[in-house]
């Protein structure tokens, strides 16, 4: 059977050619970490009795791992999730237990020392004045706390709307790129670079929201559809301020998507922020007790000017504060007598005061606690939510890079073998060139005998 060593060779420089063009893309990308390695798959034309006729390429295919391509996503929706909301906690827990200068506790313990105090000199103006100045001190302090507590909540929540619009615009990025890979594919070209390309914005994607990608470029969070195809959802907020929502446009309506459902840097602000609200909650309920104990036995005292029934607090404050020291209070109707008949040496009822300083179940929700380990217990939970957070991030992190190793062990590429490749494929283009070359010559020779 006539062999035609013109097709066959022609057939193998456009192979060597195809499989130099990926291992040239292979050794360019090297170190682009969203880059998978690509090969070619060839095919060999069938001849008479089997044998061999030339070959086909089919078609230009990179490696794949989906499976730890989903694991990284995950771990890298943990990952921006641990950062995010630790960085929220961490900055609430600052001013619950400042590094430096005195925390609630403190004050509190300060406010109690100086009844104390006025229980033994209860006539002397000075210590009237360092009690007052004292609750007042206490006042501020919650104040303050629930300020900065509700400031940071609101900051980090300001960051929503840009991590939206972020969100939708690589969304609209792999809608497109769902419309090219169909295309390419319908073409049958090679999609290699463009899925890589998609596989890169789904992981940022998954960093920012939580979300997940399928092998048709189909993208939701939670089960709520970010990407159908080459169409990408509108993601957007609702709200405003500690309210803020979110929602996904759909063709037919809004699709509310509870802040609980999203994962990624968005999830853990939102995370952050609620648990910050929860413990400026927490320690506004705790400056009320105190509050209220305090004033409870202060209007059953007298002033040295026999006034009884006064307020030590005002609760709640002004301006979103919890309590805040009664303006009307001065050292006249300050009341440290626990009878009129007392005045004005009695000090029992500044006794009194200083007292629920050992007193348990003041505040309701630590029915067994003093006031001062009520706080050390609000403080000490938030403190282990600090700390998990952390572990969580350190360990997501380190499941990032654990399973971006094993991923580059199959997808990356490796020069040694590279380099191997180009010098195989060179020889097969150039001894297909010679064959090319052979058929040319015995084409030439054969003419050249049958020409009179």
């Amino acid at each position: 059977m006539p062999v035609n060593l013109l097709a066959i060779g022609i057939s193998g420089i456009d192979a060597a050619e195809a499989q130099l063009a990926a291992t040239e893309s292979n050794i360019a990308n090297a170190s682009n970490p969203n880059y998978s390695a690509e090969s070619v798959t060839l095919s060999a034309r069938p001849g008479y009795l089997g044998l061999g006729v030339g070959v086909d390429v089919l078609s230009t295919d990179r490696a794949q791992a989906p499976f730890l391509t989903n694991q990284i996503n995950t771990a890298l929706a943990g990952q921006s999730y641990g950062q995010s909301f630790g960085q929220v906690v961490t900055l609430a827990q600052n001013y619950v237990a400042p590094s430096g200068g005195a925390d609630l506790s403190q004050s509190l313990q300060s406010m109690f020392s100086a009844f104390a105090n006025l229980a033994a000199s209860p006539n002397d103006p000075s210590v009237r004045t360092a009690a007052i100045n004292a609750a007042g001190s206490f006042a501020q302090a919650t104040g303050t706390l629930s300020t900065n507590l509700q400031q940071t909540a609101n900051d980090q929540l300001t960051q929503v709307g840009a991590i939206v619009a972020q969100a939708n615009n690589i969304a609209q990025s792999i809608a497109g790129l769902n419309s090219q890979i169909q295309g390419v594919k319908a073409s049958s070209g090679s999609a290699a670079a463009l899925l890589d390309q998609r596989d890169a914005l789904v992981g940022e994607l998954a960093s920012l929201t939580g979300a997940t990608g399928d092998a048709s470029g189909n993208v939701v969070v939670n089960g709520v559809p970010l990407v159908s195809g080459t169409s990408a959802l509108t993601l957007s907020t609702t709200g405003s301020g500690t309210s803020i929502g979110l929602q996904v446009s759909l063709a037919n309506g809004t699709l509310p998507l509870q802040t609980t459902q999203v994962g990624g840097q968005l999830g853990g602000i939102f995370a952050g922020a609620a648990s910050t609200l929860q413990l400026r909650s927490d320690l506004n309920s705790f400056a009320t007790s105190v509050a209220t104990s305090i004033n409870t036995v202060h209007a059953a005292g007298y002033g040295l000017d026999g006034s009884t029934g006064n307020q030590l607090f005002s609760i709640p404050g002004a301006a979103g504060a919890p309590v805040a020291l009664n303006p009307a209070i001065t050292i006249q109707n300050l009341a440290t007598s626990a009878t009129a008949a007392g005045i004005p040496g009695d000090g029992s009822n500044a006794n009194a005061i200083a007292s629920l300083a050992s007193a348990t179940g003041l505040d309701p929700s630590f029915s067994g606690d003093t006031l001062g380990q009520a706080f050390s217990t609000i403080a000490a939970k938030f403190g282990t939510t600090v700390n998990t957070a952390a572990a969580n991030e350190t360990e997501s992190t380190a499941s990032v890079n654990s399973l971006d190793q094993l991923k580059g062990s199959i997808t990356g590429v490796s020069l040694n073998g590279q380099l191997t490749n180009l010098v195989q494929y060179q020889n097969a283009l150039e001894a297909c060139g010679r064959a090319v070359q052979a058929a040319n010559d015995m084409t030439n020779f054969l003419l050249q005998a049958i020409t009179p």
